[in-house]
């Protein structure tokens, strides 16, 4: 966060502090009895980071900073999707699948998508994966102090008066150019704060256009501007307003991953909506599985904390890690830091690409040709399909679909579709089995 002037730090107009503190109130930066929700980053104690070609003057760290190797790819600026995007476009050969993955990453309020360039710590993870890293500055300098339009219940893919539309175009621009090689089956999006609950949403509105969403520290969708400070929301609520979100594109969540990372001590959003947001989405995905990990084998500076996982019968689908020690900040785990970056964390930009990289579920990861079959395949005999009218529970029971909550307000799901099937265990509804062990809510067998 830019330093205010010493007039403004020390003996600012009572005109200038209320407007400052109405301005900030409106977006959930200000807290009960007028406390600021955030804090200046500390200064660095060593080098500071001095961007190209300052990068080589005494007292200067360069971009990298820290341990972190030296980059082969390099940076460079250009528009899209309508915004000035900070592009990294590394010389190594993509790791996995048809091209190279994406990753978009979003700043916080009060940041900037140069600071995250500089001291975000993403080349090293970028050329060892062989990914494209964009980071896009927030439209018009964002809703205020650069935060992004996470907030309220009327997001669409269409509507140009807020940001998703522009996020779905930066991503579309990235895919046509050709020189960047970008494979669609691995699109990701990371954020911070209010770029972390713009990453909420756009997960929730595009699952078929992001495989893997990185929410850090990010209000859940479907929240106000003044609701961060505490949970405001039920599990309940944010299920049904990222399912809303989703319309005709739902069945994607089958594929999609979430990662979820905080700091024990974030005093700026409320530390529930984590936990929350990774609730939501572990079980919109249908992963019930949950266990716990250590945060001691992965890289960076402090992996003090816990991790927990929510699996699905087929391996990890969401998540979630609480960095002792950190607070509201994008966790670099290395390189230079900066405002609302600290090196004291894991490193989240190796952590979460290794994640989606282990287990996205879209990528082909058999890229050998096969030979062609000597026989014509038969189709499967579709005999002993399900197909019927039962009551939600009866559904539920049998294996067909699964629910949320308490009767009569509990909401129900096709397994593997995701289809709604409306309110109450004594709703009668219809669903269609496929081969695949996929259900689908049908009007009639």
């Amino acid at each position: 966060m830019p330093l205010l002037s010493r007039r403004h730090r020390t003996g600012a107009p009572a005109r200038f502090r209320h407007r400052l503190t109405a301005a900030l109130t409106a977006l959930g930066l200000v807290m009960a009895g007028g406390a600021t929700a955030f804090t200046v980053a500390p200064a660095a104690a060593a080098d500071i980071s001095c961007p190209p070609p300052f990068d080589t003057l005494p007292g200067c760290s360069g971009s990298g900073g820290g341990d972190a190797a030296p980059a082969s790819g390099g940076w460079s600026s250009r528009s899209a999707g309508g915004m000035t995007t900070q592009l990294y476009v590394p010389d190594t050969a993509p790791e996995l699948g048809a091209g190279r993955a994406l990753m978009v990453n979003l700043h916080g309020c009060v940041q900037t998508s140069t600071a995250l360039r500089d001291g975000g710590n993403w080349a090293a993870t970028a050329d060892e994966h062989g990914m494209v890293v964009a980071i896009p500055a927030a439209p018009n300098g964002g809703v205020l102090l650069g935060c992004w339009d996470y907030y309220d219940s009327n997001h669409s893919r269409t509507s140009p008066s807020r940001h998703d539309d522009n996020l779905l175009q930066l991503v579309e621009d990235l895919l046509a150019d050709a020189s960047l090689g970008i494979d669609p089956d691995q699109v990701y999006l990371t954020g911070l704060s209010s770029g972390g609950g713009e990453t909420m949403v756009m997960g929730c509105l595009a699952p078929d256009v992001f495989a893997g969403v990185g929410i850090n520290a990010g209000p859940s969708v479907g929240t106000s501007s003044g609701q961060i400070s505490s949970v405001s929301v039920s599990q309940a609520q944010v299920t049904n307003t990222c399912r809303t979100f989703s319309g005709s594109t739902s069945s994607a969540f089958g594929t999609q991953l979430t990662s979820v990372i905080y700091g024990s001590n974030d005093t700026t959003v409320a530390p529930g909506y984590n936990t929350l947001n990774a609730q939501v989405m572990a079980g919109i995905y249908g992963a019930g599985s949950q266990s716990s990990f250590s945060l001691a084998g992965l890289a960076g500076n402090n992996t003090s904390g816990s991790g927990t996982l929510w699996s699905d019968g087929d391996g990890p689908r969401v998540s979630l890690i609480q960095n002792t020690g950190m607070g509201h900040n994008w966790p670099a785990g290395g390189g230079s830091g900066g405002s609302y970056i600290t090196t004291n964390s894991i490193n989240y930009p190796a952590y979460v690409t290794d994640f989606f990289f282990d287990n996205n579920r879209r990528v082909d990861r058999d890229a050998e040709p096969t030979d062609p079959p000597t026989e014509e395949p038969t189709d499967p005999p579709e005999s002993g399909l399900y197909c019927g009218s039962a009551t939600n529970a009866a559904h539920k029971a049998a294996g067909r679909a699964h629910s949320y909550g308490t009767n009569p307000y509990n909401p129900y799901y096709a397994n593997v579709s995701l289809d709604y099937m409306g309110l109450g265990d004594a709703t009668i509804t219809t669903l269609q089995e496929s081969p695949d062990g996929r259900f689908d809510v049908v009007t009639s067998c």
